[in-house]
């Protein structure tokens, strides 16, 4: 998985998780486009990772304040993931959208071949890219959502569909109604395990993979720790960390895969203490969005054991971090604020260490420290099956090591190459181009009433502020701008929501689809007063040129040359 750096050089605090997986999903990190490589549960999912689902497979990827499910033969490109955006490509398929958390300078979007999807509310949606890139559905069962297509910009609400043709198409058709199938009710069976998790728990409901932890153990508080919690059906001598396998996530380096059906948050949150005879997870204080980690484990060995000489080649062993022990990034920049974020909630005090300690506090319980000779180490094996039976005396000479120095090789084993009915990565196809940032306010709960539109297929139009009258919007090429009134809410809007700068995408020279017809010419109706009675159908908003005093308007959009290329900031470059 490729990480980009943020401005601040820190790694983006979110990953997501494949928190459910019928069938086969594979993954293709940006920087290594070919080829695909099988994942399962548990896997961890970030910025710049390409998805795609095989034929009859469906998924989920939980991202914390949202989830978003693939159906089968489902391709995409995670351009953008960090603790305030979050960005999907769509190059082909169906993808349904949960979005549960959305705060006031947030961002969630979904760019598809033929248009943008700003998401401005949390809700339910569903994307559908149909094949050959020429057609683009959306479906708003919950919330609100805009479509941008670099002319005109479209509300679609709450039990509204529309839809995108062509590879360049001025405008949307929305309609009322919405329909469903299997992918939706599956959809809506997910829904109800996360709306399950109990909303004063000792965890935050963005935590990924919380919404697993009731199913699979109890809660109990413990004396110095807080809340601890306990997995149910484990082993006597299971520790933590000792079954599944070790991977390679970008920036962050070695990165652990349980293979338990709970095991992505007790491993990447929190820290692990042996409490009365049997392993505990200790999520410290309350922290609504909690700090990613690839491990929080501490490092033994290495090629200068003896212990590694007896093996034949270097031995590499690990053993859970204890409460009140610090965690070091060993990616570069990770800051004070970054470093504190780790440590703070789980009893780390005192000034940052610059080395690792001399010892730690589980190592000297029975089990603790998991190891396995370096190849399968690197080459992603389970590590249940290559484990190494570290005797107690060798153990008391093992050197600390700050970082393993090796890396697990995503590249090894067989994978596949696009071709024969296999997509490429999305991201291939996927470039991003700034454009002009759009301010719009969200509505109230019903759209206002306004008169018949001069376009054969009229859509829903965009209300952006209140005032108490409205003029009709016209319909103009992208060549003539004219000033004009945008049409407006019924109520003040509960908050305003800034939508993200429009990107505009090099995408594959596809058949032209014929434009769309226009009805004849109409002049504007005469300024009435606004009703509160909802249409299915309104006229897109135009853009225009300038903004009279005291209107908001839309700002124009203009075109960039081809050969320049301006990437969005922190959205992820196409290799």
């Amino acid at each position: 998985m490729s990480a980009p750096a943020r401005a601040d050089d820190d790694l983006p605090p979110r990953v997501g998780r494949v928190a459910e997986l019928g069938g086969e999903l594979f993954v293709a990190p940006q920087d290594a486009p070919e080829p695909w490589v099988a994942i399962g549960l548990n896997y961890p999912v970030g910025s710049g990772d390409n998805l795609w689902a095989g034929s009859e497979s469906r998924a989920e990827i939980d991202v914390g304040g949202a989830q978003f499910r693939l159906a089968g033969d489902t391709s995409l490109h995670l351009s953008r993931l960090d603790d305030r955006n979050f960005a999907l490509y769509v190059a082909q398929g169906r993808v349904i959208l949960r979005v549960r958390v959305l705060e006031p300078g947030e961002s969630a979007r979904v760019d598809t071949p033929n248009g943008q999807v700003t998401l401005a509310r949390p809700g339910l949606y569903r994307i559908d890219v149909l094949p050959g890139q020429q057609r683009t559905e959306l479906a708003v069962r919950e919330g609100e959502a805009v479509i941008d297509t670099g002319t005109a910009v479209q509300q679609v609400l709450p039990g509204q569909s529309a839809a995108l043709d062509g590879a360049a198409p001025q405008f949307a058709q929305v309609r009322n109604g919405i329909t469903t199938d299997s992918f939706d009710a599956w959809s809506a069976d997910r829904d109800r395990r996360y709306d399950r998790m109990r909303a004063n728990g000792p965890v935050s409901r963005q935590m990924v993979g919380a919404a697993d932890l009731d199913d699979y153990g109890a809660w109990e508080t413990a004396p110095n720790y807080g809340a601890v919690w306990y997995p149910a059906s484990v082993p006597a001598d299971w520790a933590p960390y000792s079954t599944g396998y070790w991977t390679d996530v970008g920036g962050w380096g070695p990165t652990w895969v349980d293979a338990a059906p709970w095991g992505y948050a007790p491993f990447h949150y929190g820290r692990w203490a042996h409490i009365r005879g049997r392993w505990g997870w200790c999520p410290g204080g309350y922290v609504s969005r909690p700090v990613w980690a690839p491990a929080l484990v501490g490092w033994v060995g290495g090629p200068g054991w003896r212990y590694s000489d007896i093996q034949g080649g270097p031995v590499y062993g690990w053993v859970p971090l204890g409460w009140g022990e610090a965690y070091h990034p060993r990616w570069k920049g990770c800051t004070e604020i970054c470093w504190t974020r780790y440590n703070r909630p789980y009893a780390v005090n005192g000034s940052r260490p610059d080395a690792p300690p001399r010892s730690y506090v589980n190592a000297t319980t029975p089990g603790a420290i998991t190891a396995v000779q370096g190849p399968a180490f690197i080459g992603r094996k389970p590590v249940q099956s290559y484990r190494v039976a570290v005797p107690v005396g060798a153990l008391a000479g093992a050197p600390v090591l700050a970082d393993p120095m090796i890396r697990p090789d995503i590249r090894q084993g067989a994978g596949i190459k696009p071709g024969k009915g296999v997509p490429p990565a999305a991201s291939v196809s996927y470039v991003a181009q700034s454009r002009p940032p759009r301010t719009v306010a969200p509505t109230s709960a019903s759209p206002i009433s306004i008169a018949p539109a001069p376009v054969a297929k009229p859509v829903q139009s965009i209300p952006v502020q209140k005032v108490n009258t409205y003029t009709q919007p016209t319909v103009v090429s992208p060549a003539v701008a004219p000033a004009g009134s945008i049409g407006q809410a019924a109520s003040a809007p509960p908050r305003a929501a800034t939508l993200p700068q429009r990107e505009q995408r090099a995408v594959p020279t596809l058949p032209a689809a014929p434009a769309p017809a226009l009805a004849p010419t109409v002049a504007a109706p005469a300024t009435h007063a606004v009703t509160p009675t909802p249409v299915p159908h309104t006229a897109p908003v135009a853009v225009p040129a300038a903004t009279p005093p005291g209107q908001h308007t839309e700002a124009p959009k203009a075109d960039k040359p081809a050969a320049q290329v301006l990437r969005a900031p922190g959205d992820v470059p196409a290799k």
